[in-house]
């Protein structure tokens, strides 16, 4: 398997096919993509696989390009072919991970000469991220909808930026807020034509959406949260999102993407559990301590005649995620459970802010998130 990892590169750039119109004319060349996914068989990157494996024909035919899926992997196990893994049956290929894999993986995407290739991290991983520099660097294309790259410090979010500028190399995570609605892109738009963002507010959380709409609707806390992770909606743990620390690095994204200076330290912080930090007991004993307390938050704010919203909100002088008693006429108390919204507040926007909404949550609608931004990285790879 590694072995193959030595094999000559792909023909060099100036070798391969013209690159392609969106929709390609019949008998064009076909221009290859390879595809390295990380979090193969989490619950996104196997709804990606599938949805790939649905449009990888149509898209050879009509855009001609061929997404091949070199090497896939995750915590357990690697698969490794140079002719592409089967999308829906790569497991049987699925190897034991040895110590140089990944060594040898990187060392032959990053090479001169080295076919275009994108680099697509369904993880919520530390470890992945940090080899985004180093992708990049070589060339790679990285679509990620891992917040933490892009959560840490300002410089090193300002480095990746400069990384993908100087190599050429698309750096994309449009899914790491908002999932498959388009936000970062129309606040970079917004930024381009000359607008100053002043301030975003929103509901970016589909999970905690859901959760809040079933407490409203009478159910258990530690009931909603439950369901909401079986829908696949929170993070692997769900402390995560209750804490909302997930919630936090979105709009520390988001922000960063308005041109506000921030850091993670910037963004206040309401968790949904009282005792966030203390793992002692199952998961369900856990959740179970928090059911009165939302049980009565929940009858306070019917009682008002309002509901709770977790809503996050983020200008020049930092952020705040917390939960909020808003009226039920209110935009963000209106939207069904998974629903996000982003209000964008700009000098020329400012009473009447753009809206950006939509599902934001859920393993199929991140993957469509993410196909899109592979499609659109290959684009740009197949430009340079």
């Amino acid at each position: 398997m590694s072995a193959a990892l030595h094999a000559g590169a792909n023909a060099p750039r100036s070798d391969r096919p013209a690159v392609p119109a969106v929709f390609a004319a019949p008998g064009e060349s076909v221009a290859r993509i390879d595809l390295v996914l990380v979090g193969a068989r989490g619950q996104v990157g196997s709804a990606l696989r599938r949805q790939l494996d649905r449009r990888r024909h149509w898209l050879r035919e009509h855009t001609g390009v061929d997404y091949t899926l070199l090497a896939a992997f995750d915590r357990r196990g690697f698969a490794h072919d140079l002719q592409g893994l089967q999308l829906e049956s790569f497991e049987q290929d699925l190897q034991p991970r040895r110590d140089n894999d990944l060594e040898l993986l990187l060392a032959r995407l990053t090479r001169p000469g080295a076919a275009p290739a994108v680099f697509i991290d369904c993880t919520a991983s530390d470890e992945v991220a940090d080899w985004y520099p180093r992708l990049l660097s070589g060339g790679v294309g990285v679509v990620g909808a891992n917040k933490r790259a892009n959560a840490r410090s300002l410089s090193h979010f300002h480095e990746l930026q400069r990384l993908s500028r100087r190599h050429g190399a698309p750096y994309r995570y449009e899914t790491t807020v908002g999932a498959a609605i388009p936000v970062l892109g129309p606040i970079r738009d917004v930024r381009l034509r000359g607008e100053t963002i002043r301030s975003l507010q929103g509901v970016l959380s589909g999970s905690l959406s859901h959760i809040l709409h079933r407490l409203h609707e009478g159910c258990l806390f530690s009931d909603a949260v439950a369901e909401a992770s079986a829908l696949g909606l929170t993070e692997p743990d769900p402390f995560e999102d209750l804490r909302a620390e997930d919630l936090a690095r979105k709009l520390l994204v988001l922000g960063r993407e308005a041109g506000f200076a921030l850091e993670l330290e910037s963004v206040a912080i309401e968790s949904l559990v009282d005792d966030a930090n203390d793992a002692s007991g199952t998961l369900r004993e856990r959740l179970r301590a928090q059911d009165a307390r939302w049980q009565a938050r929940i009858s306070e704010a019917l009682g008002r005649g309002e509901r709770l919203v977790m809503v996050a909100q983020v200008d020049a002088d930092g952020g705040r995620v917390g939960i909020q008693s808003l009226p039920v006429a209110s935009p963000f108390a209106q939207l069904k459970p998974g629903e996000n919204l982003v209000l964008v507040h700009t000098d020329l926007q400012a009473t009447t802010p753009l809206a950006l909404g939509g599902k934001g949550a859920g393993a199929e609608i991140t993957a469509a998130g993410v196909f899109s931004d592979i499609v659109a990285a290959a684009n740009q790879l197949l430009r340079r």
